[in-house]
């Protein structure tokens, strides 16, 4: 909140300086902070500044973070594991058609040492009976017969699989990328990430081809259209989210019917509010936990659903072309190739400055915070971050270094009151701690961190869908 500041002068006037947030005037030993405007009535200044404070403060939105757990939940096979698997699977059949001893696409050269693969594909007594995966190893194993050469960034790629059964190539690709300063070699590596994102795209596209007729989870549905809830908020944004509760108990019906409306029908009503008003309910009322109040009053004014996966299975959920529950694809979706982003995004990164300093074209050119600026979609986000005060809620997202930039952004915004992972559960474990862990990562201020993300006894795991 701006404070109001006055300098007098010679003339019994009062100037108002802009956009400053707090300013001593040592010379007359007045503490002035100023609004961006000029007035030469104090009065009637500090009347329309607090008055604008309150209008903004009448919303109150709520920001979902959707990643790829989140399809995971459904059981589709959209991890990079699986992609990696159905990758090896294309690649293989492909053989049939090569009429040479050689196979290359740009990610993995096959050879032959002996005739060549459309025929070793065509014997029968090689493959009549292996699966996809016996004849990878047959190749893979018989070294005399067979030479294998993954280009490095896929070399990169099945190490860390074969290592940890798990893989996050757009972390493998920016540490290949900081480890290299050649400029053709940099160029490689950004036309192989280019063949990886044209399979990415081929392979999700098959998956949400075959999601058309998925039935949506009412535990998903509940969690996705919560109030916010007075306990989730952090301590130093509690006055300006009961500022909005108060600024609620005053709406007529009208406006409460606006705020309610797009939510449950059943579950909401503005004769809650109503009803709670005429026994003398109060925000005091609602401090008090163990007092009955209207949840209406905690729904967030507008949702957006901020969605990094390339699929569009968490979007059912939402109404379309709604300017109260919108869809934003940060990352672009499947139906526009060449506006898909996929590479690396954290400028805190020690390593991220050296590659400003290189003077080429190639270094930063799968760069997130970048590529942001070929769509509209990330401005669309930072209007929303702007627009009013905002929860976030973080489903199936890792909050990785991959999106570390945006991530800090949404993170240290002076607009966000709350963040509140769900975490996936898995019998007795759950990975609450490492979201945690990675959501420190994005911050630069700790103190920061610990007051707005939620404790583990308040948050709940994410419902896996049947």
């Amino acid at each position: 909140m701006k404070f109001f500041i006055k300098e007098r002068l010679k003339s019994n006037c009062f100037i108002y300086f802009p956009n400053v947030d707090k300013f001593i005037m040592k010379q007359i030993g007045v503490c002035v902070n100023l609004q961006s405007k000029y007035s030469l009535d104090l009065t009637q200044f500090e009347k329309e500044g607090e008055k604008g404070i309150k209008k903004n403060r009448q919303k109150m939105n709520r920001i979902i973070l959707i990643g790829n757990g989140f399809d995971l939940a459904y059981g589709l096979k959209t991890s990079y594991a699986d992609f990696i698997d159905w990758y090896w699977e294309q690649r293989i059949n492909t053989l049939k058609s090569e009429h040479t001893n050689e196979s290359d696409d740009g990610l993995c050269k096959l050879i032959i040492n002996y005739g060549i693969w459309s025929s070793y594909y065509a014997d029968a007594s090689a493959f009549n009976k292996l699966s996809i995966s016996d004849i990878l190893n047959n190749i893979q194993s018989q070294k005399d017969k067979f030479k294998v050469i993954p280009s490095k960034l896929f070399q990169e790629i099945i190490k860390e699989l074969n290592d940890k059964k798990w893989v996050d190539i757009e972390n493998e690709y920016y540490n290949l990328l900081t480890s290299i300063d050649n400029s053709d070699e940099i160029k490689s590596i950004n036309n192989q990430l280019n063949i990886i994102k044209k399979y990415l795209a081929e392979y999700l596209k098959k998956i949400e081809k075959n999601t058309s007729n998925l039935s949506l989870n009412y535990d998903i549905e509940s969690i996705l259209f919560k109030p916010i809830l007075p306990k989730d908020v952090a301590v130093g944004s509690s006055d300006v989210f009961w500022d909005i509760i108060d600024d609620r108990l005053k709406y007529k019906e009208q406006k409460l019917n606006e705020l309610i409306d797009g939510y449950h029908k059943i579950q909401y009503s503005a004769s809650h509010v109503k009803e709670f008003k005429e026994k003398g309910g109060s925000v005091d009322c609602i401090k008090d936990e163990t007092s009955g109040y209207p949840i209406e009053l905690l729904l967030p004014d507008r949702i957006m659903l901020l969605n990094f996966n390339y699929t569009d299975i968490a979007d059912k959920y939402f109404p379309k072309n709604s300017d109260k529950f919108i869809v934003n694809h940060i990352h672009g979706t499947l139906n526009n190739f060449e506006n898909i982003i996929f590479g690396y995004g954290d400028e805190q990164d020690k390593t991220f400055k050296d590659l400003q300093k290189r003077n080429d074209k190639e270094s930063l050119k799968n760069i997130k915070t970048i590529k942001y600026l070929e769509a509209p979609a990330y401005r669309k986000l930072l209007a929303f971050m702007e627009s009013s005060p905002y929860q976030i809620f973080i489903i199936g997202h890792s909050c990785g270094q991959s999106d570390g930039t945006l991530l800090n952004t949404l993170f240290e915004h002076k607009n966000c009151i709350s963040i509140k992972p769900f975490y996936y559960k898995n019998g007795d474990t759950d990975n609450y701690m490492e979201i945690v862990q990675n959501i420190s990562r994005n911050f630069t201020d700790m103190k920061l961190m610990r007051d707005r993300v939620v404790n583990k006894t308040q948050c709940e795991p994410m419902p896996q869908a049947e």
